[in-house]
């Protein structure tokens, strides 16, 4: 009988020279780490790349992207090598998925923080070259702190934008450079949890009020992986962020 997590076929992509031995050895971590679910997995793909820039520290990465019931969980991890990038994600994968399944067992978190170990660095993009190649529209339902933090660990991001239940305002999560998790804008007297997962700090961003070129030049010049930002028209948060193509991406909520 086929359990309910297992999946027939594993979609890989691949950019760059990968190796058939490298391309089997990370669809056959996918295929294993299915098995760790206990739902039923929809899809799965895999995403191998290897960059021919020489001057970068990490050229190689490795994706993966699970669809378990409908809920999307991601990794992505970059390495000297493919397959030492492909032993990153399926170590990052791994634990996400153990974390998820904890969750439904026990709602309790893990108090010890996740290592995300390496990410890729940013290729160098003269400022005028950049344009901002992928914006996303999200319906963000009302969620609390900590099911935003909960959709950034699944999604393997770093920053999440959230319309927060408790304060019916836009938020965003974020990790700085130490891994720290932190929310912005402050809510006065906002009793922040810690007891349950990693502490979330305030965080001292606070919501810029500029038009989007402007947002963009105070991403170049700053060093700052996004701006947390709102347009006049409309008033609703935003985050344009930085590419690892040197590029801007865009994350505005649907009115």
């Amino acid at each position: 009988m086929v359990k309910p997590h297992t999946i027939s076929e594993v979609e890989l992509r691949v950019t760059g020279r990968v190796s058939s031995q490298d391309r089997e050895l990370a669809l056959n971590k996918i295929r294993a780490l299915c098995e760790l679910g206990h739902e039923p997995i929809l899809d799965a793909v895999v995403k191998l790349k290897v960059r021919p820039k020489a001057t970068l520290e990490l050229p190689s990465i490795a994706e993966a992207s699970l669809n378990l019931n409908g809920d999307l969980v991601r990794a992505h991890a970059a390495g000297q090598t493919i397959g030492e990038a492909i032993d990153l994600l399926d170590n990052k994968l791994g634990r996400r998925l153990r974390r998820r399944r904890k969750r439904f067992e026990d709602r309790r978190h893990d108090a010890e923080p996740e290592n995300r170990g390496h990410v890729p660095g940013y290729v160098e993009r003269p400022h005028d070259e950049r344009d901002v190649v992928r914006h996303k529209t999200l319906a963000m339902r009302p969620v609390s702190l900590e099911e935003a933090v909960d959709e950034m660990d699944q999604l393997d991001h770093d920053f999440y934008l959230y319309l927060d239940v408790d304060h019916d305002i836009d938020r965003v999560i974020y990790r700085n450079g130490d891994g720290e998790l932190h929310v912005a804008p402050a809510v006065d007297g906002e009793n922040l949890p810690g007891d349950t997962r990693p502490t979330i700090y305030s965080g001292p961003l606070v919501l810029n009020h500029l038009p989007l070129l402007d947002a963009e030049r105070l991403l170049d010049h700053g060093n700052e992986p996004f701006v947390f930002f709102a347009e006049s028209d409309n008033g609703r948060s935003q985050v344009l962020y930085r590419r690892f193509d040197g590029h801007y991406g865009l994350i505005t909520p649907a009115i």
